[in-house]
């Protein structure tokens, strides 16, 4: 007995390109609404109050904690990244955090384009071709580049502010461990660079037997 209606693997994939679709349609919107917000404050010195920047902090003084292992007091040392809102703002500084901030977003942007390209050849039934083995090396690279513009805008904030900020007990750096999260956002781009080179290998394979056919 024949089964109506799409079979679950086109209803997945086309719940999956809705799904990206929004988002990006979300992100694009909201960069926008993020781009004309920079304009305005620059164009009229306006405070920064609704931006977020990162910095690095550490304790000044090592910390003690019950040790439920000894049944008393241990040391810890803390290390930590957190976000911080300030007004007046020199506009140098602004300007490029703004800009890595910018770029990491239209990275974002682009390689959810490239997922959502390969959605579309899913529904049509042609996934195997050589142009999403391309979208996939894309999608790594942009990858990797999102992860080094969000680290350098992480770096340019911290180092920024790290002789200019005052708080009790707590010592703000450029660099700490927390300069390290994410890193395997890299390893999974990589990963996925290997796999869009196989999958080139195989679409091409597929190509060469689908002509002595």
């Amino acid at each position: 007995m024949k089964t109506s209606g799409q079979p679950k693997s086109s209803i997945f994939i086309n719940f999956l390109t809705i799904l990206f679709r929004i988002g990006f349609f979300l992100l694009a919107f909201s960069l926008l609404i993020w781009v004309i917000y920079n304009i305005f404050i620059f164009l009229t010195d306006s405070p920064t109050t609704h931006m977020d920047f990162p910095v690095m902090f550490s304790l000044t003084e090592q910390g003690l904690f019950n040790n439920p292992g000894t049944n008393g007091l241990s040391k810890f040392y803390m290390q930590a990244m957190g976000m911080i809102r300030a007004d007046d703002l020199p506009k140098g500084f602004l300007a490029i955090y703004s800009i890595t901030t910018l770029l990491a977003n239209i990275c974002m942007l682009l390689s959810m384009r490239q997922v959502l390209l390969i959605l579309e050849s899913a529904k049509t039934r042609t996934f195997l071709i050589i142009e999403n083995a391309i979208r996939l090396r894309w999608i790594g690279l942009l990858g990797i580049a999102i992860f080094l513009l969000e680290k350098t805008g992480t770096l340019i904030s911290a180092s920024f502010f790290t002789d200019k900020l005052e708080v009790s007990n707590l010592g703000f750096t450029s660099f700490n461990l927390f300069s390290f999260f994410g890193i395997e956002t890299v390893f999974s781009s990589l990963f996925l660079l290997v796999i869009s080179e196989a999958f080139r290998v195989g679409a091409q394979l597929k190509n060469e037997a689908d002509l002595t056919i």
